[in-house]
């Protein structure tokens, strides 16, 4: 009897994608129960993992048309990750540069936060620049594995701080996510790089915006929108990292003598990030939506300790002593952005679908010549 053998192989073959068993199953299906012995019930252990293996790999590895991650997502990962690196590059490099030399010097209070960002902030430096330099060059591979090792640079101070000071390290739990978005999208990447995808010009933009961003808050000091008189100067400061709640050492800021120069250099600031977000927003909508969808995460954990959590860090400054997160918010913090990575998952598929079926019923609707 080979019914229940058939049943059994089809329950295994269920491993296999839907797309690749409606072009291969019947086929696959046959073979094996021509090579069945007479009364065979179950299928033999070889078969069977044979069957789990390949069908697993295909799964994991090959991208198909109307499948969750396709070439669009693809090619929107090899922008992420080139992208991404070159932004946490570019937060941390004014930093490292207006740190005075003795700071790198042994030996490090490493139980402080500052002791932790002084060697933090230069490995991650390193590591950002290494990776933005292999992504560039084509070495997906090699730009994936130090985007990992990057990642443990930004993750490894803040769990050593956590139980010191637990406010700054959740404050700065984006750049780790970010990081990780990084990571993971070069892990993915195809084999088209940056420049293919972006193009030269776009590619070009996002780098002059981002040095013109990190030689202003190199030039320019300290500070937060508020005033102070040192040695007869009045100073107006402006901290654009308290837009996203940061660590406090390792901020990013700007500071000048006069309200001239200050509303200049804000003005400086506008347009290249405006140029930055134009040159990203004008790409083909598919790449567009999925590089949306890569960041959202990151921005809902911004909005999650934002909007969720200020009673908390309140309660930190005002007890005397650390107050960890329960595991309920611990929970908020990591399901909302899975969550919403779902969703936009959903979503992206939709959109594909919808534009797909107008175009092909526009092709339909030509009349024809």
């Amino acid at each position: 009897m080979t019914a229940p053998l058939e049943a059994r192989l089809q329950r295994l073959m269920r491993t296999y994608p839907a797309t690749y068993r409606r072009a291969h199953g019947a086929d696959m299906l046959t073979t094996m129960l021509a090579d069945a012995t007479p009364g065979q019930r179950w299928p033999r252990f070889g078969d069977a993992a044979n069957l789990v293996f390949h069908g697993l790999r295909l799964r994991l590895t090959k991208r198909s048309r109307g499948e969750a991650f396709d070439a669009g997502w693809a090619d929107a990962c090899a922008v992420l990750g080139p992208l991404i690196a070159l932004v946490l590059l570019a937060l941390r490099l004014p930093v490292v540069l207006r740190m005075p030399p003795e700071a790198f010097r042994p030996p490090f209070n490493a139980e402080t936060v500052a002791g932790i960002s002084m060697l933090s902030a230069g490995l991650e430096v390193v590591g950002w620049a290494a990776v933005a330099v292999a992504a560039l060059a084509g070495l997906r591979r090699t730009a994936a594995l130090f985007a990992w090792a990057a990642l443990l640079a930004e993750v490894v101070p803040l769990v050593r701080l956590y139980d010191v000071s637990p406010v700054p390290v959740v404050h700065g739990l984006w750049r780790p996510a970010l990081a990780l978005v990084a990571a993971v999208a070069l892990s993915a990447a195809g084999s088209r790089g940056a420049a293919a995808v972006l193009g030269r010009r776009r590619l070009g933009t996002v780098l002059v915006t981002l040095t013109v961003i990190d030689v202003i808050a190199v030039i320019l000091g300290p500070g937060s929108v508020t005033q102070r008189t040192d040695e007869g100067w009045t100073y107006l400061k402006f901290f654009p990292s308290e837009l996203i709640i940061s660590s406090g050492p390792s901020g990013y800021w700007i500071e000048s003598p006069s309200p001239t120069a200050m509303g200049l250099t804000l003005l400086g600031l506008a347009v290249a990030l405006l140029a930055l977000i134009v040159a990203v927003v004008t790409v083909p909508g598919p790449i567009r939506r999925r590089l949306l969808v890569a960041v959202a995460p990151v921005i809902t954990v911004i909005l999650t300790i934002n909007l969720t959590l200020p009673g908390w860090a309140a309660s930190n400054d005002h007890m005397g002593h650390p107050i960890a997160l329960v595991p309920v918010q611990w929970a908020a913090l990591a399901g909302l952005p899975l969550l919403t990575f779902a969703l936009g998952l959903r979503w992206v598929r939709r959109r594909d679908e919808v534009l797909r079926l107008a175009a092909l019923g526009a092709t339909v609707e030509q009349p024809v010549r």
